[in-house]
């Protein structure tokens, strides 16, 4: 006996045809013309605010936030380094750029949070005003004048956007400087 399928779904499963062959039944309208486009790709970089500066973090760099919570004190350390946190099992140092270039406490930002650059026992915190954001645009600029020694030592490059300059910042650099 022959099986009789009343159902209307294997009509339409037979009348949809393989993505090739309805992609080349296209019929472009009348006057059509294709156009290339060039896709244009943004160079994002990803920055960070500090005692009123901007840095970058370098390009393949590791990083985390992480809230500004309590660390332990290094005694006889340098002002600007706030002690060490521990983070995922690791040390890390916690450095305050705002002590650094003497514009003030962590706790003076609205939002203080710490970002952590590397990792391991390359990994690095430093006290931040508020979250990381991408930037866009960057042009090579004029070095900024008036950083303190160790911290202009460790600015790779200087950029600019249409409204702020940035500074690349060399985190590893700066504390293997820092401790010597």
């Amino acid at each position: 006996m022959p099986e009789i399928s009343g159902n209307p779904a294997d009509s339409v499963r037979q009348a949809i045809l393989p993505p090739s062959e309805a992609l080349n039944r296209f019929d472009p309208p009348e006057g059509f013309a294709p156009v290339a486009t060039g896709v244009a790709t943004k160079h994002i970089r990803y920055g960070f605010r500090a005692a009123g500066l901007s840095f970058l973090i370098r390009e393949r760099m590791t990083s985390e936030v992480v809230p500004l919570m309590p660390f332990a004190a290094i005694p006889n350390g340098p002002g600007w380094l706030l002690g060490m946190i521990n983070l995922h099992g690791n040390l890390v140092p916690v450095c305050d750029l705002r002590r650094l270039l003497g514009t003030g406490d962590a706790e003076e930002s609205d939002r203080p949070m710490i970002l952590v650059l590397d990792k391991g026992e390359n990994a690095a915190g430093f006290v931040i005003d508020g979250y990381p954001c991408a930037v866009t645009g960057l042009q090579p600029s004029n070095p900024v004048p008036g950083l303190p020694d160790l911290l202009a030592g460790n600015v790779l490059n200087t950029l600019a956007t249409n409204a702020e300059v940035w500074l690349e910042f060399d985190n590893g650099g700066f504390l293997d400087e820092a401790n010597q």
